[in-house]
């Protein structure tokens, strides 16, 4: 009984009494939240106001320092100093950083190109942390090219009295290597046959990281899997035996819910709920509904995985929409096949649109009637952007065209495109991005809906210019769309400070009523942004105006996630 008093005694001793805030100063080249998180202390974001402040107990100040310049050396800092100081209010850590250790000489021995997978360079701060990633990402690079065998020697010399690193890559690729045996294990409610279609390695193909990392990605685009698995066993024959396995979701009925907004369609209300494995094989129905100010929508989805990388699928729903000079009710559907080989996506759907148009200010630029279309579509996807959501690097390529022809069961033979590119370089830490986006529309005979013209202006058009409202406008002021766009946007994202960056960005934009834009008259935008970086993706705030008249026409945006 005595020993476990004396042990309850010492814990409390050690442990007990008050914590105090940790507060951090002097640091400049590394950040707060990189030196909270070196001690595991989560720094809350400016939005979450009710999560406490990191806090310490007092006795563990010294182990904190001592964390601390261990990360700071990591970091190319060998004479940094750190001590910390204690109040009745709080423990404060000083940082002295100091000169760090530069890169003066680096050298490669390689049968491959690898500098691309060093992200260092001479006159860099060496970088412990991005010296051992480099050895990951260069044995990873030799594995995307076959080599599952290829052998690293990497070396870092540090000189810390002329504070200087040199560093040095030697490797040896050995033989090539091969895909040989692929076995599969099924979960209860999913066959051998849908998952092998989901998978990009084939026997007999030359092995590859990024195959093995493209079936990863596309196993988990199903919701319906909760796990997968895919272990390789390679031999002394330079082959490569493979294992899939998956788990499937226990609970496939999810519900989801959300709330948000942005400066296009004001405040937003979600609602949802989703089976992730009708019937097994990876089959998915959902019903959502989304509301926000200018339009209110519920669809219902069904999408069934076929062999071969293929996917079917319909989808229907009612929407109710509001434009400047008129309103729109719609019932539409689609039928589709679609085919999905990374980074390439294709999708054929025949589409069916019965729309009206109702409340128009202007009887005859948008017509009260009812419509009905059935339109062949056909979308392709290039996608090789590192993230979607904030994208840092990669490019991507997104285009579809449509159209009908008038029978007594359409209204009208038209047809309708659109094609969009963008490229996104990275000058660490600023990221450079180009998006231009071409589109036009042409009536031969009968009628399409007034929302089938183009309409520019807005967050993710012209942010001169408020939601839809650039270019002509008829007498009551509403813009009247166009019948073909040429948009052009260039961005420069840079680091600010901690987790905010800022953007400036060039936006323009060339309309016109024939099928192609009129290149002479433009309109030509710039502004600034911030970003704030959260786990959900940036919070943007944007700002532009109009070249040709700054004070006269601007527009204030705001959005989660960057535009490209």
């Amino acid at each position: 009984m005595k020993k476990i008093l004396f042990v309850f005694c010492f814990c409390f001793s050690l442990f007990g009494g008050e914590y105090l805030p940790l507060l951090l100063e002097g640091n400049k080249e590394i950040s707060e939240r990189e030196l909270y998180e070196c001690v595991n202390l989560y720094k809350p974001y400016f939005y979450e106001f009710y999560k406490d402040a990191p806090a310490v107990h007092p006795k563990t100040a010294e182990l904190l320092v001592q964390s601390i310049k261990n990360f700071y050396k990591s970091r190319g800092f060998f004479d940094a100093r750190v001590q910390y100081t204690q109040t009745q209010e709080a423990i404060v850590v000083s940082v002295c950083e100091n000169e760090p250790i530069l890169i003066a000489d680096l050298s490669t021995l390689s049968e491959l190109k690898i500098n691309s997978q060093i992200p260092l360079k001479e006159g860099d701060t060496f970088d412990a942390q991005k010296f051992t990633q480099s050895k990951k990402d260069i044995k990873n690079f030799y594995a995307q090219k076959g080599y599952c065998h290829a052998q690293l020697k990497a070396k870092a010399w540090i000189d810390t009295e002329m504070r200087k690193a040199y560093l040095f890559y030697e490797t040896t690729p050995n033989e090539l290597c091969y895909f040989a045996k692929i076995e599969i294990s099924p979960s209860q409610n999913i066959e051998s046959k849908i998952i092998e279609s989901l998978l990009y390695i084939k026997k007999d193909d030359l092995f590859s990281m990024e195959k093995i990392t493209q079936s990863y990605e596309n196993l988990y685009g199903y919701d319906g899997i909760s796990k997968a698995i895919i272990d390789t066993d390679m031999d002394e024959n330079n082959s490569v035996n493979v294992n899939v396995s998956v788990s499937e979701n226990e609970k496939p009925i999810r519900f989801q819910a959300g709330l948000g907004g942005s400066s296009d369609e004001g405040a937003m209300v979600s609602l949802g709920v989703k089976h992730r494995n009708l019937g097994g094989n990876l089959k998915t129905l959902s019903l959502n509904t989304r509301l926000t100010q200018i339009k209110q929508t519920i669809q219902t989805n069904f999408d069934m995985p076929l062999a071969n990388k293929n996917s079917t699928g319909l989808e229907a729903g009612l929407a109710n929409e509001s434009f400047a000079g008129f309103k729109e009710k719609r019932a539409f559907g689609s039928i589709y096949l679609g085919q999905r080989i990374i980074p390439h996506s294709l999708k054929e759907s025949l589409v069916f649109d019965s729309s009206i148009t109702y409340a128009s200010d202007d009887e005859i630029l948008f017509p009260e009637k009812g419509l009905f279309l059935i339109s062949p579509k056909l979308e392709y996807n290039y996608e090789k952007r590192d993230k979607i959501l904030d994208s840092s690097k990669g490019y991507f390529v997104h285009s579809e065209v449509m159209g009908s022809m008038l029978s007594e069961i359409s209204d009208a033979s038209y047809y309708k495109y659109k094609l969009t590119g963008g490229y996104i370089i990275p000058f660490e830490p600023s990221v450079l991005g180009f998006k231009a986006s071409f589109g036009s529309l042409h009536i031969y005979e009968g009628d399409i809906p007034s929302s089938y013209r183009f309409f520019a202006g807005g967050m993710n058009s012209n942010r001169g210019y408020g939601y839809r409202s650039l270019g002509p406008k008829n007498s009551n002021a509403d813009p009247t769309g166009s019948d073909s766009i040429l948009e052009i946007t260039a961005e420069w994202r840079f680091f600010v400070y901690e987790n905010f960056k800022g953007v400036i960005f060039s936006d323009n934009t060339f309309i016109s009523n024939s099928e192609v834009p009129d290149y002479e008259r433009g309109y030509y935008s710039a502004g600034i942004g911030l970003r704030y970086i959260t786990p959900i993706g940036p919070i943007a705030i944007d700002v532009g105006c109009d070249l040709s008249k700054p004070t006269k026409q601007y527009a204030f945006h705001f959005h989660v996630g960057e535009l490209f």
